[in-house]
């Protein structure tokens, strides 16, 4: 069973956390990028990969059982679903917990605005903040690692939307 973390433990990590959009616009560096799925899909592995530690928040527990309905229509959904030890309380997930089957289907469900889920990075500390009409927030903790990662993105066919340095 994968077993998350509830945010009392999640913030002992010392990501970067955003409580709100309004509140990651107004106060924090970022790019807002959109782009086809699989860019989308090809971003996000690569920051995995190019990162210390990722974490990410599944909301799940927290759904009604009718909002719960379009889950079912996954092929893969209780494979997937009967891995997780799912609470109310314990959201945060470590990438590191997990595997690619899980990851995929996670940024799936967020690319089609099923379930919104935040990816939290440590070294370089950003946070990403997905999916609204195909659009995805990347916030920076760090001026150093802006131009690397929209470099990246364009790299891999995603178009910037709007910024702040």
């Amino acid at each position: 069973m994968i077993k998350g973390k509830n945010f009392n433990e999640f913030k002992q990590y010392n990501f970067l956390y955003i409580k709100n959009i309004l509140d990651g616009i107004e106060n924090f560096k970022h790019i807002c990028f959109y782009g086809e799925y699989e860019s989308y899909v090809n971003f996000i592995k690569f920051i995995i990969k190019d990162n210390k530690l990722t974490f990410f928040d599944f909301y799940f527990s927290k759904l009604k059982e009718s909002e719960k309905q379009v889950f079912y229509n996954f092929s893969n959904y209780d494979n997937i679903i009967n891995k997780f030890n799912i609470n109310q309380e314990e959201i945060y997930f470590s990438v590191n917990d997990i595997d690619d089957e899980i990851l995929d289907f996670i940024i799936e469900i967020s690319f089609k605005e099923i379930l919104f889920t935040t990816f939290y990075f440590k070294e370089p500390s950003m946070t990403l903040w997905t999916n609204y009409n195909s659009q995805f927030v990347l916030f920076f903790e760090q001026d150093k690692f802006i131009q690397k990662y929209k470099e990246i993105a364009q790299s891999l066919n995603l178009k910037i939307l709007f910024e702040k340095y």
